[in-house]
């Protein structure tokens, strides 16, 4: 079960995210109306997009937070996988405006003005991300939430981006205006890539991946206990930060029901503690045990 002090971190975050994006898109809109720059266009939509994106983010992780009920008996986790797959729309959507306005600077360079405000700002941009990355990655290693990983992804490529647009100010500073084109070119084909990524992984949680790492710990938990003779049909698949575990462990048929009751209990007891909030389901299989024979 999710603790209360957990559930608060995760809200926290959602609106600490929120709260970033629009005072990026405050300075970003002063910057670009200043310089005219189309990199810094292109850091603005991008930051127009992650509104949307951390609303829905915000909105999407409340909703998984609703303990399981009637209607959805796995609880709502799978909400988190859905934002994740709708954060990857936006910023392809992002990254093909950009791509657009970026080509045709590339191939009618413009002089910029203001560029050392311009240079000012996407620096207190690229600081103010990353105090929010810092955020993000402590509360996925408490978590493990899908939908702020995807936040921090594309909050982390936002980095990229803001490095890139300094060094093509920077760059038009001294004449050479084509590298402001080149760099939003160049950022639009991260930005897609960033959206690839993201709606893999949230596609993979929708349709209920395996997850090899989690198989790998419980092959060495039951291969631990002397008890427990082997184990078969082995299931897992991810709801949120919930992770659904079922299988079937193999037991001495001459065992009584309290026993194999409680060696089924103490399997499970140890793969919580490596999986704290996982949903965990043993099925227990008798077996016929031969006698050693004495050598």
């Amino acid at each position: 079960m999710l603790k209360m002090t957990d559930s608060r971190l995760l809200l926290l975050t959602a609106a600490a995210s929120v709260a970033t994006a629009v005072l990026l898109i405050t300075v970003k809109v002063i910057a670009w109306y200043l310089s005219d720059s189309v990199a810094v266009l292109a850091s603005l939509v991008d930051s127009l997009m992650d509104v949307a994106a951390s609303m829905v983010n915000l909105l999407a992780i409340r909703y998984s937070l609703i303990p399981a009920d009637a209607e959805h008996r796995f609880g709502h986790g799978n909400a988190e996988a859905l934002a994740g797959l709708g954060q990857a729309a936006l910023i392809v959507i992002s990254a093909v405006y950009l791509l657009n306005e970026s080509v045709g600077h590339l191939l009618n360079p413009q002089p910029l003005t203001a560029t050392s405000l311009a240079m000012g700002v996407m620096v207190f941009s690229t600081v103010i991300t990353i105090g929010l990355l810092l955020l993000q990655k402590y509360t996925i290693k408490r978590t493990g939430s899908t939908a702020i990983e995807a936040d921090s992804l594309h909050y982390l490529s936002d980095v990229a981006m803001n490095i890139g647009i300094i060094l093509a100010l920077f760059g038009a500073s001294y004449g050479l205006f084509w590298l402001d084109g080149l760099t939003g070119v160049l950022i639009g084909f991260y930005v897609l890539w960033a959206a690839w990524q993201v709606g893999y992984q949230s596609v993979q949680l929708l349709l209920d991946r395996e997850m090899p790492e989690v198989r790998q710990v419980i092959a060495n938990i039951v291969a631990a206990d002397p008890q427990a003779l082997g184990f078969h049909q082995l299931r897992t698949r991810q709801s949120g930060r919930t992770y659904f575990i079922q299988m079937h462990v193999d037991m001495d048929e001459n065992l009584t029901l309290r026993q194999a009751h409680e060696l089924a209990d103490a399997i499970e007891g140890r793969i919580l503690e490596h999986f704290p909030d996982a949903d965990v389901l043993i099925h227990q299989d008798p077996v016929k045990v031969r006698p050693q024979v004495p050598v």
